[in-house]
């Protein structure tokens, strides 16, 4: 694998959603609804619901092509949250919770990302982001203070085309100088990431963060970023 050009999925590869940041905000929507939570019981409630994401995002229409529909899916997670604390459904916090989650209020990078960043710009790599994000994922960039890490990022919400369908890919293979065997993705799902990257010709790196996969070998596997220098 002798990539020229590397690209990164956004959510669960470079940043997450800060599930601290998250139960914080429940216990104070929680107060002013006259209701006392405490802060350990309602972090494991978002643990949780963050770990059903995935699934519940595999029954859900894509979510990053009508803003309406992801608007739905988060707004209907956050509200079973107040279920799981034994409080009535409250639409309006459920609401204030998805528009601090829109302007990337909940996000953290993880912490090998920075470090990865660096260590692959420094081989004079060109880096992108390919995300099935909504449009303001520049923004989010921006927020999280990595924006000037990439020359290019490519969408679903602009290209109107999610991963795994290859139009994305050849989207961002354009945004490139190189062939599609010169291209690598890193992202953590098998089906969007690997499987998407690999139909379209490209190289691909599964981050298996939290060792879902021990037994997987169609593609290199690693368990954090700052692994992938010793694939290129």
């Amino acid at each position: 694998m002798k990539p020229r050009a590397i690209f990164f999925d956004l959510g669960g590869t470079l940043m997450s959603m800060d599930r601290d940041l998250v139960a914080r905000e429940y216990v104070t929507l929680a107060q002013a609804r006259g209701a006392t939570r405490d802060f350990t019981t309602t972090r494991a409630m978002v643990a949780a619901l963050d770990d059903e994401i995935p699934a519940r995002a595999k029954k859900s229409p894509p979510l990053s092509l009508d803003e309406r529909v992801g608007e739905i899916f988060w707004t209907t997670l956050f509200a079973d949250g107040w279920a799981r604390l034994d409080l009535a459904r409250d639409d309006a916090a459920a609401q204030a919770l998805y528009q601090k989650f829109q302007r990337g209020h909940f996000n953290r990078l993880f912490d090998d990302t920075r470090p990865a960043l660096d260590a692959l710009k420094s081989r004079g790599l060109q880096l992108g982001v390919l995300s099935n994000f909504t449009a303001n994922c520049a923004e989010v960039l921006q927020t999280l203070g990595i924006a000037n890490y990439f020359s290019s990022v490519v969408v679903s919400a602009l290209v109107r085309a999610e991963k795994p369908a290859r139009a994305i890919f050849d989207v961002a293979a354009r945004t490139t100088i190189c062939a599609p065997h010169e291209i690598v993705l890193v992202g953590d799902s098998i089906h969007h990431d690997v499987d998407g990257a690999r139909g379209a010709g490209w190289d691909a790196i599964l981050l298996d963060r939290d060792d879902w996969y021990p037994n997987y070998s169609a593609a290199p596997r690693v368990r954090r970023l700052t692994e992938i220098v010793n694939w290129i």
